[in-house]
């Protein structure tokens, strides 16, 4: 609104702008390039306050081998800038040409990858971005000239800042995301911000679990066939059935006959009981109580304005009362077949009043197992789907220990990469904002994110020729239970994890859509016997897609626990590497 209102209010007669001419070393081998090259070399240089062709050139190539889409932003930016200024004049000057798009290929740094998270919706700001240094840097010649003083980056300034500012007051956040963590270069930063998004863009301030204990499955789901619609579609109900899919033994005209029947449901969460309703008798099978649809409920208030309610329960089976605190996991009651129910069934929901009935909200469960087509997978932050069999993650205090990183803590391991043998430290640290990380002797940090029943390196940064980044591929993301049926699989960054000519050609076309994808898939190696050491097997793939399918790397390699809850050994190998590993020292934490 601004760039227009100065476009056609201040400089109507934009036909006639003056400006002292830049001068240019020119060299007789740059003169068989075409003049608008030309000018986008010289556009460069300026960039360190330079006049020569040469620098503009050298200035290019250092930015193609630092960001491909440093480059291919200064070139979008540069031709709109070009297209533009011809279309508003008809033979605009050389240096209005040069400092236009000197200022538009700093704008396309800063707005394309460097200070916003690359996507799509980028390409668009920076066309935009584009006329408003036109409009801009015109407005500041007719208005500076007068003073005698330059135009120089003032334009790239008010732009960049603007639309930064702009941006934080965004009611709805779409895909221009600011960056939010410590830059690095636009490829870095994507592939990171992808990374984070698709590990936690579900995770939550609170980490509920599935309410009951054993194997539960999801009758019904969110947006359910039969009453999971409109205000109240986000909401689940379990039963259990046996092996061969029956939820119900002999005749099934009992509710005492239903095998989820007088089961204990628990809390989802830490909380408050903060509704109790427990004086409704249980139906006949097949005849619901349509009057008092809830039936038996429990409301829990978990802070930070999320409730549950669980409903459908059996009468005078409660443990609680209004008022009391539980933690997660505690017994709260029995499944029931009170209110609207056919049949037993728990129904359970998230919602955000205590008020019975209330409209659920949408809220993940933090982590579970789940079965489906009869394989076990690990969800994090998910919502169990309609017919799937899920359960929560017992966690084996063996593995709990070994992933158990305590402040101070020192580990040395002896490693041999490649033939070549080498001693490694770790020392557990925190940094000012409470992160814990492992810090290894050879340059690496690897940041950990440790919940109750799950593991999580968060991040890695540094050497990839360290232990620690073995460790990392190993245990980016580890179930604190033993299951030897489960399997897992996690995403890296290909920044991290690909570091060859392939991917930094691919990145070229970053702008349009990331070609190059990494992950690894992850299970437990079967223990024959409870004396066994625990192995977490991994297999590592980074592929290419579209015109890069050809690319195809793999891997594969294991982290080894001992029955006294200690890192055995990390081994991995793929084309390039042969790692392997076993731990010398584990020094206790410092006092």
């Amino acid at each position: 609104i601004i760039t227009l209102y100065v476009f056609f209010i201040f400089i109507t007669n934009f036909n006639v702008i003056f400006y002292k001419d830049l001068k240019f070393i020119d060299y007789s081998f740059t003169a068989v390039l075409p003049n608008f090259i030309q000018h986008y070399f010289k556009s460069f240089s300026l960039i360190l306050f330079q006049s020569s062709t040469i620098t503009g050139i050298i200035l290019v190539a250092a930015v193609l081998l630092f960001s491909r889409v440093m480059f291919v932003n200064s070139i979008i930016a540069f031709f709109i800038n070009y297209l533009f200024l011809n279309i508003i004049f008809k033979n605009p000057s050389d240096t209005l040409i040069i400092l236009t798009s000197f200022n538009a290929i700093l704008t396309s740094f800063a707005l394309g990858g460097s200070l916003i998270i690359l996507s799509k919706k980028t390409s668009i700001l920076l066309v935009i971005a584009t006329v408003m240094i036109i409009i801009f840097t015109g407005f500041f010649i007719k208005f500076l000239t007068n003073f005698y003083l330059p135009v120089l980056v003032l334009p790239f300034n008010v732009v960049v800042l603007s639309t930064i500012y702009s941006l934080k007051f965004r009611q709805d956040f779409s895909e221009l995301a600011l960056l939010y963590f410590k830059p690095g270069s636009p490829e870095e930063n994507f592939y990171y911000h992808q990374n984070r998004k698709s590990r936690f863009g579900n995770f939550k301030f609170l980490f509920p679990e599935l309410p009951f204990f054993g194997e539960w499955k999801v009758s019904q789901a969110h947006n359910g066939n039969i009453t999971h619609k409109d205000k109240w579609k986000y909401a689940w109900d379990f039963i259990i059935e046996d092996e061969n899919n029956n939820q119900y033994s002999a005749l099934g005209e009992k509710v005492e006959d239903y095998l989820c029947y007088n089961i204990p449901v628990t809390a989802p969460l830490d909380g408050e009981v903060v509704r109790v309703i427990d004086n409704v008798a249980d139906n006949k099978i097949n005849k619901p109580n349509v009057k008092e649809n809830w039936g038996n409920t429990i409301i829990i208030d978990h802070g930070q304005g999320l409730f549950s309610s669980l409903s459908h329960l059996k009468p005078q089976s409660f443990k609680v009362e209004e008022g009391d605190k539980i933690k997660k996991g505690d017994v709260l009651a029995h499944c029931g077949n009170s209110g609207r129910s056919p049949v037993p069934h728990l129904h359970f929901q998230f919602q955000l009043s205590d008020k019975l009935g209330d409209k659920t909200h949408k809220f993940p469960i933090a982590y579970y197992l789940e079965e489906e087509n009869n394989k076990l997978s690990l969800q994090t932050f998910e919502f169990p789907k309609e017919a799937a069999k899920v359960r929560n993650i017992e966690v084996h205090n063996t593995l709990k220990n070994a992933f158990d990183f305590k402040l101070g803590s020192e580990y040395e391991f002896e490693c041999k990469l490649n033939g070549k043998a080498f001693l490694e430290k770790w020392e557990v640290k925190i940094d000012i904002l409470n992160n814990l990380y492992i810090e290894s002797d050879r340059n690496a940090k690897a940041f950990l994110y440790p919940e109750e029943k799950l593991f999580y390196i968060s991040n890695f940064i540094g050497n990839n020729k360290s232990a620690l980044y073995y460790f990392y591929l190993q245990t980016i993301k580890l179930p604190l239970g033993y299951n030897k049926d489960l399997e897992w699989e996690e995403e890296f960054p290909v920044s991290i994890v690909s570091k060859n000519f392939v991917r930094y050609l691919s990145e070229i076309l970053l702008i349009i859509k990331p070609l190059i994808t990494a992950k690894s898939f992850f299970k437990f190696r079967e223990r024959e016997t409870g004396e066994e050491d625990f192995i977490i097997e991994s297999n590592f793939i980074s592929k290419g897609n579209g015109i890069f399918s050809f690319y195809n790397q793999k891997g594969n390699g294991s982290i080894t626990i001992d029955n006294e809850g200690f890192i055995k050994s990390i081994t991995h190998t793929d084309k390039q590497n042969s790692f392997s590993s076993i731990i010398k020292n584990n020094y206790l934490e410092k006092l």
